[in-house]
């Protein structure tokens, strides 16, 4: 476990909180929980004060998150901060939490040595529930070539805006580490299915990779895709329509940047990172 793993619990969590009573003013978890809500209060800070172009996205209030302790998802009753990914549901209060429609179906193939606990994709699901399904590749199903596109660089892939988008009712997203993408491209059933991409971005993710800077978290590269679908059958026009799929990035992101700048935590840092 890296060391944003120990800071995000490895399942997007800061540390774990027990049920044991939390009255006593020398409660070891009491001290705990408080800890938690001040580092979350930091992070209110650091995205009120954020610079990045993250902070330029109409994305719904993170007041709520300062209040959220580890606690049971009311479905699978597993402990879970923020959200549960094995459910893909919100914890706490689930009107606080955006709900996004999507114009299009999406499919998530995932790599099954992927830890879901790190996996960004996840954030669609939680996010837009009624429009986003998760794939267990190899389990692929068989796409209407007319209607679908993924969203790959392949040699032959077109941009977004230079697509007939006026069939198109699915686009299909790849979540795996790049040297896996080609055991998925390779499986029969997206032999026909055209591949598209976006434009060429710079991620904000945290995590160390080797691979430069243009290789997005797939939560980055899902946002840009409607935000250039968006623009392709308008005109151009982009009015915040999507930024919430970036709503639990960013305020991991802003949980990052605030570890950086107030803690003594020892972990692989990215040069430059700091905004």
């Amino acid at each position: 476990m890296d060391g944003f793993d120990n800071l995000l619990g490895g399942e997007y969590l800061e540390t774990e909180v027990t049920d044991a009573p939390v009255n006593d003013e020398n409660n070891p978890t009491k001290q705990q929980h408080n800890h938690n809500l001040y580092d979350a209060t930091q992070v209110l800070e650091n995205i009120k004060s954020d610079e990045s172009w993250l902070s330029e996205l109409k994305l719904a209030s993170f007041d709520h998150m300062s209040d959220l302790a580890r606690a049971n998802c009311s479905k699978c009753s597993k402990k879970r901060k923020y959200f549960c990914y094995d459910c893909c549901l919100p914890l706490g209060d689930p009107s606080k939490t955006p709900k996004l429609k999507l114009p299009l179906s999406v499919d998530v193939l995932h790599y099954p040595t992927e830890l879901i606990s790190k996996s960004t994709a996840i954030h669609s699901r939680v996010l837009a529930r009624d429009d986003v399904e998760f794939k267990e590749f190899p389990n692929v199903p068989e796409y209407n070539a007319e209607e679908t596109i993924l969203l790959f660089p392949s040699e032959d892939s077109c941009f977004v805006k230079d697509i007939d988008c006026s069939k198109i009712k699915k686009v299909v997203f790849i979540e795996s580490q790049w040297h896996n993408t080609k055991k998925i491209l390779a499986h029969p059933n997206l032999k026909n299915v055209r591949c598209v991409k976006i434009d060429l971005q710079k991620t904000m993710f945290w995590r160390y990779q080797h691979h430069g800077e243009n290789f997005l978290a797939t939560i980055e590269a899902i946002y840009y895709f409607f935000k250039e679908y968006q623009q392709a059958i308008s005109n151009g026009a982009y009015n915040g329509e999507y930024d919430n799929l970036l709503y639990y990035y960013t305020f991991f992101y802003n949980l990052i940047q605030s570890s950086y700048k107030h803690s003594n935590k020892d972990f692989k840092r990215k040069d430059n990172y700091i905004k």
